[in-house]
């Protein structure tokens, strides 16, 4: 066989890498959906790799550090009866992938800011993603106050993380303006909500998306890159 040929036979063996940075708060069920049909996208789909990082995003930066009562926030914030149906919407969405959003069990809308701080702390470990999954569950299923520090470091012992460490660092603002700079370098790219994907650094979709509609693009993107 030809050395140009044999050289065209390895490449085609080689994965086209396609990098997704997700924006997202914990707090947002849209972006728990969009995880779960990301996930489902990415197991669905060959001859592809993916990095993807999840980034951090408060959608009400000025949440009392302590929280407020979630039911009086959200009538507040949607009105009584939008608030009833959007929430519906939402559990049916959640049921169709494998996610209970236990609403009546969730009394506070917390701050998110060290959720994201622990989510960072995991990535250097390579836990982000479980870590993120272990958040979102603990909050929607379990109605669990992920604005508790006890609470955050419960979760990094069971990701087997320096729980003692995240502890003391929790009590510390070492890195809150790094995750602030962080968001903002979001919002002046004209992110306002979340779920946001950016891929490859030069495409940006908002909105959570179906796993069928996150296939159709990576086979595209797939296409375009092995085209050169």
């Amino acid at each position: 066989m030809p050395l140009d040929s044999k050289i065209d036979k390895f490449l085609c063996k080689i994965d086209i890498m396609i990098k997704i940075k997700v924006i997202s708060d914990t707090i947002c069920p849209w972006c728990y959906i969009g995880k779960k049909e990301l996930e489902n996208a990415v197991a669905k789909t060959k001859n592809i790799d993916f990095d993807i990082t999840y980034k951090p995003f408060q959608l009400d930066p000025t949440m009392p550090p302590n929280g407020v009562n979630r039911k009086k926030y959200i009538e507040r914030k949607f009105g009584q009866d939008v608030a009833k149906d959007v929430g519906g919407k939402i559990i049916a969405a959640g049921k169709k992938i494998g996610i209970d959003f236990n609403y009546e069990i969730i009394n506070k809308t917390p701050n998110t800011l060290n959720s994201h701080r622990l989510i960072k702390w995991a990535e250097r470990e390579k836990k982000q993603h479980a870590a993120l999954e272990m958040i979102f569950y603990s909050y929607f299923t379990k109605g669990i106050d992920i604005g508790n520090n006890l609470e955050l470091i419960k979760i990094a012992q069971k990701l087997d993380l320096d729980y003692k460490k995240i502890e003391c660092d929790l009590d510390k603002d070492l890195d809150i303006r790094n995750i602030e700079l962080e968001e903002w370098s979001y919002r002046d790219l004209g992110i306002a909500g979340v779920p946001t994907y950016i891929i490859d650094d030069n495409m940006i979709i908002t909105g959570s998306q179906t796993s069928e509609t996150f296939i159709a693009l990576f086979n595209k993107i797939n296409l375009r890159k092995s085209n050169g």
